[in-house]
């Protein structure tokens, strides 16, 4: 197409606007190149490095909320967000502003299949601000990924006042014939008087069931073991009921 064609087919858009286009065009064009540019393996492997340890910032944080009772260890799920940093950072190098290159991981990505359920819907928002700064990091902009990392550093400690009315902090071990039943019964009871879940664990080869949660009120321990035996049934043999006051 000519110019002659292109200014008649675009007469009809206002002119500052035109101009606007042109001069991102230009810039576009002049910063292409750059872009482009291969990184050298120190370059890389800086890159990896600042993105691991960004994402270690954000997973390992003190007021991090845990995922309470999915099928992942808490500790999978911490090194799990380090990884999904270093691949936002990976995925951004792999691309360089190639289209087919994003279209290809799009596709491959379909294939992949993820039957770990985040349950926690905080952790899933940190899951993606771990990918925007991972993506940060793979385009070398550190200011900007340190200071999304900072700033969600300080805002997880004022998010943990949102439950500072969870002022106790329980663990109950328990070793029965029967951890279905005890899980069943623990989680009845955690509805009934509002207790805030952290994590449960429960093993049948071992009979151990075991959770960590938070009160809002003191606990009649008596009256909640009590409780749990009456919700089990007799036919459920106890021989270990603890419950344990934690510090803060």
């Amino acid at each position: 197409m000519s110019s002659d064609q292109i200014a008649s087919a675009t007469a009809w858009i206002p002119a500052p606007i035109t101009h606007f286009i042109d001069t991102m065009t230009q810039q576009v064009s002049a910063q292409g190149p750059n872009y482009h540019e291969q990184k050298t393996f120190l370059a890389i492997l800086v890159t990896l490095s600042i993105a691991a340890i960004l994402g270690a910032v954000i997973a390992y944080h003190p007021k991090r909320q845990i995922e309470g009772y999915g099928p992942a260890s808490d500790q999978e799920l911490k090194n799990t967000k380090i990884m999904i940093c270093i691949a936002g950072a990976i995925m951004v190098i792999l691309i360089q502003g190639s289209l087919e290159r994003a279209f290809g991981l799009v596709g491959l990505g379909s294939f992949v299949r993820y039957r770990t359920a985040m349950r926690n819907p905080f952790d899933l928002s940190l899951i993606f601000i771990l990918i925007g700064l991972g993506m940060a990091c793979g385009l070398a902009n550190f200011e900007l990924a340190i200071t999304i990392t900072g700033f969600i550093y300080i805002l997880l400690y004022v998010l943990s006042f949102t439950g500072s009315s969870y002022r106790y902090h329980w663990e109950v071990k328990i070793t029965t014939n029967n951890p279905t039943g005890a899980e069943r019964a623990f989680r009845k009871i955690a509805s009934k008087y509002k207790f805030q879940i952290l994590r449960m664990q429960k093993s049948k080869e071992t009979g151990r069931f075991r959770s960590r949660f938070n009160t809002k009120q003191p606990l009649d321990s008596d009256q909640l073991t009590q409780e749990m035996k009456d919700l089990c049934g007799e036919s459920s043999i106890f021989t270990r009921f603890e419950w344990d006051l934690q510090e803060e």
